[in-house]
C-alpha cells in the first residue's frame, strides 16, 4: 500500500471513530443525570461497580483479541487465507470456552461482592447480586464480541465497527433512560445492557461472514495457531490483568474503603472527563494495525514518523479540551449535575482531566511498543506500577477521600508515560530533539496561549453564559492560529482531503 493511501486510510478511520464518539459523548451528557436521578445514587454506584467487575473478568480473553488483530493484519497483508481462517476459528472457540468459565466465576463470586467486599446497604444487596447474575449469563457474548471485532479491525474497516458500536452505545444510553423514566429500576437497566451486548455480538458475527464469505463457523482449535496467539497474548494478558486494576479499580477501592454512594460522586466526573479520551480512543485502534505493519518493514523511518505525528496530533487536539475542564470544572458540573455535585466533585474532575491528558500521551508509545511485537515490555511496566498504585490508593483514599483516588491515578499515569516513552525512544533510536522539534514547540506555544486565555476568562468573567461564549471564541482563534502557524502543508492536505471525503459521503 502506498504511503499516501496509508495516511488517507488512517485519517479516514480516525475520523469515523471520532465522529461516533462525539455523538455518544453528547448522548452521555444528556442521559446520565436522568438515569442517576431515576435509579438513585446507591443503585447507580452499584451499576458502575458491576460494570467494572464484569469488565475486569475480560482478562479471561487471555489477550486473544489483541493477538488476533496483530496476526490477522500480518496474514491479510501477505494474502495467507488459510492462516486467517485458523486464527479466527481458534480465537472464537477459545473465547467461547473461556466466556462460559467466566460467567460461572462471576455467578459464584456475586454474593461475596454484594455482601462482603463492597459497602452496599442491606436493602440493595439482593439487587446487586441479581445484577451480577444477569451479567454472568451474558459474559460469553462479551468475550466472543471482542474476538469478532478483531476481524474488521484487522481489515481496517472502522466504518463497520463504529456503526455497530455507535448503535449499541445509543441503545444502551436511551434504553436505560427510557426504563428509569417509565419507573423501572436497576434490574431492568442491567437486562437492557445485556440484550444490547448480545445483539452487538450477533451483528459482528454477520460482518464476519461478509468479510470472509468462505469461512465456515464450526468448533475448531488449531494448536500451532493457539500457541502463537497465546505467546503474544500472554504478555497482553498481564497488561489486561493489571491495567484495569490501575484504571478502573479506583471505584472498587472507593466502594470498599468509603461507600457505594461515594462511587457515584467519583464516577460522574470520571465519566465526563474520560469522554475526552475519544481523541486518543479514536486514534489508537487505528494506529495499532498501522504500527504492526510498519514494524514489519526493514526501514523504521515510517514507524518513527507515525510515533512523532501521533504525539503532535494529541497535543493539538486533546490538550485544549483538557485545559477547559481543568479551568472550568466547577462551572461545568454545576450546570450539568447541580451545585451539590459541583461542590463534591470539582477537584476530582480537575485531577482526572490532567490524568486523561497524561494517559492519552501514554497510549501512543504503548500502542507502538505492542505493534512492534513487544507486549512483554508494557506488561512489565504495569507490574512495576501496580504495587505503587495500590499503596497510593490505600494511603490517599482514607486520607483525602475521592480526591485521593484521583490523585493516586494521576501519579501512576505520570509514572507510566515516563517509562513508555523511555522504551519507545530506545526502540526507535529516537532523539529528544526529534520529539521536541520546531514543529512541536510551535504547536505547544499555540496551546499555551489558548490556556492563558482560559485563565483570563476565569479570572475576570463571572457570568457563566458569557464565559461559555468567550471559550468558543478562544477555540475559534486557537483553530485559526493552529491552521496558519501550527500545521505544515502535509497536515493541511490530510485534513482538507478528509473533509472533502466526509462531505461527499454525507451528501451522497
Amino acid at each position: 500500500m502506498a504511503i499516501k493511501s496509508q495516511k488517507t486510510l488512517l485519517i479516514k478511520n480516525i475520523g469515523y471513530n471520532f465522529l461516533i464518539q462525539v455523538c455518544l459523548l453528547l448522548l452521555f451528557m444528556i442521559t446520565t443525570p436522568i438515569v442517576i436521578h431515576g435509579l438513585g445514587n446507591e443503585a447507580y454506584g452499584i451499576l458502575s461497580i458491576v460494570l467494572v467487575i464484569v469488565g475486569y473478568f475480560g482478562f479471561l480473553d487471555l489477550g486473544m483479541t489483541q493477538a488476533s488483530v496483530k496476526f490477522l493484519s500480518e496474514h491479510l497483508a501477505r494474502g495467507e487465507k488459510k492462516q486467517v481462517y485458523q486464527v479466527v476459528s481458534t480465537s472464537i472457540f477459545t473465547n467461547l470456552v473461556l466466556g462460559v468459565l467466566g460467567g460461572i466465576l462471576i455467578a459464584l463470586f456475586a454474593p461475596l461482592f454484594a455482601e462482603k467486599i463492597f459497602k452496599v446497604s442491606p436493602s440493595f444487596q439482593d439487587e446487586a447480586k441479581l445484577a451480577f447474575y444477569i451479567f454472568a449469563v451474558g459474559f460469553p457474548a462479551v468475550l466472543i464480541q471482542g474476538t469478532l471485532q478483531a476481524i474488521p479491525t484487522a481489515f481496517q474497516r472502522f466504518d463497520i465497527i463504529n456503526i455497530i458500536n455507535g448503535i449499541a452505545g445509543t441503545l444502551q444510553a436511551l434504553g436505560a433512560m427510557t426504563l428509569v423514566l417509565l419507573g423501572f429500576g436497576l434490574r431492568e437497566v442491567v437486562i437492557s445492557y445485556l440484550i444490547v451486548r448480545i445483539l452487538s455480538a450477533s451483528f459482528y458475527l454477520f460482518i464476519l461472514h461478509n468479510l470472509l464469505p468462505d469461512f465456515q463457523l464450526r468448533p475448531m482449535w488449531h494448536r500451532p495457531t493457539f500457541v502463537r496467539l497465546i505467546h503474544f497474548g500472554g504478555w497482553v494478558l498481564v497488561s489486561t490483568l493489571v491495567g484495569p486494576l490501575m484504571v478502573n479499580f479506583d471505584r472498587v477501592f472507593i466502594g470498599s474503603l468509603l461507600s457505594v454512594v461515594a462511587v457515584t460522586y467519583y464516577v460522574v466526573p470520571y465519566g465526563m472527563v474520560s469522554k475526552l479520551g475519544i481523541i486518543y480512543g479514536s486514534a489508537m485502534p487505528v494506529l495499532f494495525p498501522a504500527f504492526s505493519e510498519r514494524a514489519a518493514l526493514p526501514d523504521k523511518a515510517s514507524f518513527k514518523s507515525l510515533l512523532l505525528r501521533s504525539t503532535e496530533f494529541l497535543l493539538v487536539t486533546l490538550t485544549p479540551l483538557v485545559l477547559i475542564v481543568i479551568v472550568f470544572a466547577g462551572e461545568i458540573l454545576k450546570v450539568w449535575m447541580g451545585a451539590d455535585f459541583a461542590q463534591r466533585s470539582a477537584v476530582v474532575a480537575q485531577i482526572l482531566a490532567f490524568t486523561i491528558l497524561v494517559n492519552g500521551f501514554a497510549t501512543i508509545p504503548y500502542t507502538a511498543v505492542q505493534g512492534a511485537g513487544r507486549p512483554d515490555i508494557t506488561a512489565k511496566f504495569h507490574l512495576i506500577e501496580l504495587p505503587v498504585y495500590i499503596g497510593l490508593c490505600l494511603l490517599l483514599i482514607p486520607l483525602l477521600g475521592i480526591n485521593g483516588a484521583a490523585l493516586a491515578w494521576a501519579i501512576r499515569a505520570t509514572m507510566d508515560v515516563s517509562l513508555l516513552f523511555y522504551f519507545a525512544k530506545k526502540l526507535t533510536s529516537l532523539k529528544l530533539q526529534e520529539i521536541f522539534s520546531n514543529s512541536f514547540k510551535l504547536k505547544f506555544s499555540i496551546v499555551l496561549v489558548f490556556g492563558l486565555s482560559l485563565f483570563l476568562i476565569k479570572t475576570f468573567i463571572f457570568n457563566i453564559a458569557i464565559c461559555g461564549a468567550l471559550i468558543l471564541v478562544s477555540l475559534a482563534f486557537y483553530a485559526i492560529g493552529l491552521w496558519l502557524y501550527g500545521l505544515n502543508e502535509t497536515d493541511k492536505s490530510f485534513f482538507i482531503g478528509f473533509k472533502s471525503r466526509l462531505f461527499k459521503r454525507v451528501t451522497q
